[in-house]
């Protein structure tokens, strides 16, 4: 049994059979461009059951016909028409099979008496199957390519962390660059809210990241503590405290529009505009939490010192998008003569921006199971 490869038509003609043997004397096809129809005809020595069918996973027309055999036959590749084989099956029957081009159907299917005809003619007439406009337009689309932003953190006249004569805000932007650098390599979009020694306010380093429509922001930091032992990198997610906070203040907003990747609030009530924002901000906050915790078994992983509690939540105002998985990493400690080294190291310092390109990665990778 073909199964469900078999679409379309599927029919059986009796007719009347004679007693000399059954030939396919020739086959031969033909294109009609304004029509779109292929037409196919077996050149028959005598009238003879048949069943027709197509199959749609590899583009085939398939006849069975109850003769006895066939002659040498070449058939002319077509406009539908890649090839022909023909064969006699176990059940004695003649299968013929035509490799399409693309998938068609079969429009009609009839007998032409001999007449002046030497022979009898089995006509098939195939169209292709036209794409539908949203499948057509499912294949013109392209895949989005998942937009990352990294925020160096500080900048200008904020320096950070500052530990002798290495600043917080040099170590964060040359991180970023190589951050950049290597997720590109993954063919991910991804920006940086500044490019150079400047200052740029949390408000607006938020606000890049939603004109990138990000679908990950990245704030990058390096601490600085009393405790000069501690050391090792860690990540942050905002708190729920925080977060419910700013929703209330985000659901008064008189235009209310543009929070919810593309849904409008602006003629909804303050009650359900504020708990659409707490639904974003919980599958945010999850979002968030996701990658927190993949880029702390990455880093474990590939020997990177951690903190003893490597994720942990806090209300920094930079992790306030509403509708963007954001995250920030603390690299390391500037109060720790060690974590110093390994930052100003470049070989050290990219081992540890490679572990965290990775773990980006495999959280994209997990995030398109559910998008695709």
């Amino acid at each position: 049994m073909l199964g469900p490869l078999i679409t379309l038509y599927y029919f059986f003609l009796f007719v009347l059979m004679g007693a000399d043997h059954k030939f396919i004397e020739n086959i031969r096809s033909s294109d009609n461009y304004e029509t779109k129809i292929t037409r196919v005809v077996l050149d028959l020595s005598h009238k003879t059951p048949y069943s027709i069918f197509t199959l749609s996973e590899k583009p085939r027309l398939v006849i069975d016909l109850e003769a006895e055999n066939f002659k040498k036959i070449k058939l002319l590749k077509g406009k539908l028409i890649n090839n022909l084989r023909i064969r006699k099956t176990e059940q004695g029957v003649i299968r013929v099979v035509f490799d399409l081009s693309k998938q068609a159907f079969i429009n009609k299917s009839f007998f032409l008496d001999k007449g002046n005809n030497s022979n009898y003619r089995l006509v098939i007439d195939l169209q292709e199957k036209a794409l539908s406009t949203k499948r057509k337009k499912l294949v013109k689309k392209k895949k989005r390519k998942f937009v990352i932003t990294i925020d160096p953190g500080h900048g200008g006249l904020d320096p950070g962390a500052i530990n002798l004569k290495t600043k917080e805000k040099t170590i964060t932007l040359i991180a970023a660059k190589e951050l950049k650098k290597e997720l590109q390599k993954y063919g991910y979009k991804t920006y940086l809210t500044r490019n150079k020694d400047e200052y740029i306010s949390l408000r607006k380093r938020r606000q890049q990241a939603k004109n990138n429509k990000s679908d990950l922001f990245i704030s990058l930091h390096v601490d600085s503590v009393k405790k000069k032992a501690t050391r090792g990198t860690s990540v942050y997610t905002l708190s729920e405290r925080a977060s419910d906070r700013v929703t209330a203040k985000l659901a008064e907003r008189e235009n209310k529009v543009d929070l919810l990747a593309g849904v409008d609030l602006e003629n909804v009530d303050n009650e359900v505009a504020s708990i659409l924002l707490d639904l974003t901000r919980r599958d945010t906050t999850n979002s968030s939490s996701l990658f927190a915790e993949m880029y702390v078994n990455f880093a474990r992983k590939n020997g990177h010192r951690l903190l003893k509690r490597p994720h942990r939540q806090a209300g920094f105002a930079v992790l306030k998008s509403p509708d963007i998985p954001s995250v920030l990493i603390e690299l390391g400690f500037l109060s720790n003569t060690r974590d110093v080294k390994m930052l100003k190291d470049t070989k050290a310092r990219k081992r540890l921006i490679l572990t965290l390109a990775k773990a980006i990665n495999l959280y994209v990778k997990e995030k398109e199971k559910f998008i695709n």
